[in-house]
């Protein structure tokens, strides 16, 4: 008796899973037509004979970059396809071109990569041939010639951050004689040169720049400023005075005065 109860009761549920049994294996089947739809054109959108770039757009506030030369760059990169590109190289291959500051590379849909620029700013030169923008950083574009009239700046460890930061503490100090630096090195010995804009050439030692730069402004107008064009260089490395060599011109080039 118990045994056809059972039975009762299984029947529906077989009619039932019959029923359902086609639905089923055909949701089956149009998952699977779904998924091999989906992977087929997945690879098709990645195949870069698919998804070809054909164009760069360059932009940006510049004088210096020739958008041409950036084009070229992200234009070795076309054979990766648009969506295969790897934005972030192009970024930085970008940026290995002399004037560029910092690029940004991005994708326009359907075929663009656009490209966003940041030039340098020239605050100095550095040395013969390189040139320092506002933050000390130094670059070296092919040609910095136009750049002479800017001060020129020189430190044996290419810190171009603490030249610059130096150049402007003392030339700031400067001002108050009308006076400015056309050229700041620190030596080998880390002993700092100032080269004015007068022709005269001061010599501030390692350490407390600052405080004989303050001795040398002192002294100018009282003492020095009438034979500036007789003077050579003023050495402000003795503890309580200077000493002057004039030009060879004035006759006395082994002369030392001292005060």
């Amino acid at each position: 008796m118990a045994n056809k109860e059972s039975e009762k009761q299984q029947r529906p549920l077989l009619s039932a899973f019959k029923r359902w049994l086609p639905r089923v294996g055909g949701c089956v089947v149009v998952l699977l037509v779904i998924v091999l739809i989906g992977e087929r054109m997945a690879v098709e959108l990645v195949d870069p004979q698919m998804m070809q770039i054909k164009s760069v757009q360059v932009e940006g506030m510049f004088e210096q970059i020739d958008p041409q030369d950036v084009k070229r760059v992200a234009a070795s990169f076309s054979e990766q396809g648009f969506l295969g590109v790897n934005v972030e190289q192009v970024k930085l291959a970008v940026e290995t071109l002399p004037w560029i500051k910092h690029a940004s590379v991005r994708r326009v849909w359907p075929d663009t990569l656009y490209i966003s620029l940041e030039e340098q700013v020239v605050t100095a030169r550095w040395g013969d041939l390189g040139l320092v923008n506002p933050s000390g950083e130094l670059f070296f574009p092919e040609d910095s010639v136009m750049f002479t009239h800017l001060p020129e700046l020189m430190g044996p460890s290419s810190d171009g951050a603490l030249v610059l930061g130096q150049y402007r503490q003392l030339d700031g100090m400067l001002t108050v004689h009308d006076l400015s630096i056309v050229r700041l090195e620190q030596d080998e010995r880390r002993a700092w040169v100032v080269t004015l804009n007068n022709g005269v050439k001061l010599l501030l030692g390692r350490k407390e720049s600052e405080k004989r730069l303050t001795r040398f402004i002192d002294i100018y107008p009282k003492v020095l400023k009438a034979w500036e064009q007789a003077i050579d260089e003023v050495d402000l490395r003795y503890p309580n005075g200077f000493a002057v060599r004039w030009h060879a011109v004035t006759g006395n080039e082994n002369e030392i005065a001292k005060s």
